[in-house]
């Protein structure tokens, strides 16, 4: 059985986060803070869709480059 990606943030992510252009962006910041590699791409999507993010919202984030999936 193969476990769940795991997705962390890459260093654009945490370079994002520190500048804070996430003022303008509050809900996304706080999806963006909660990869924190522990927690796997289930309960990620679920936080985001209880945020009322779309339901690309992780996509997203991996194509502009703020995180990355491990397998």
């Amino acid at each position: 059985m193969n476990p769940l990606p795991i997705p962390t943030q890459t260093p654009k992510a945490l370079r994002w986060l520190e500048v804070r252009h996430a003022e303008n962006d509050r809900v996304r910041c706080a999806l963006l803070s909660n990869i924190d590699g522990h927690r796997n791409l289930i309960e990620l999507e679920s936080f985001a869709r209880a945020m009322g993010l779309e339901a690309d919202a992780l996509e997203r984030l991996r194509r502009e480059g703020f995180i990355d999936l491990a397998d």
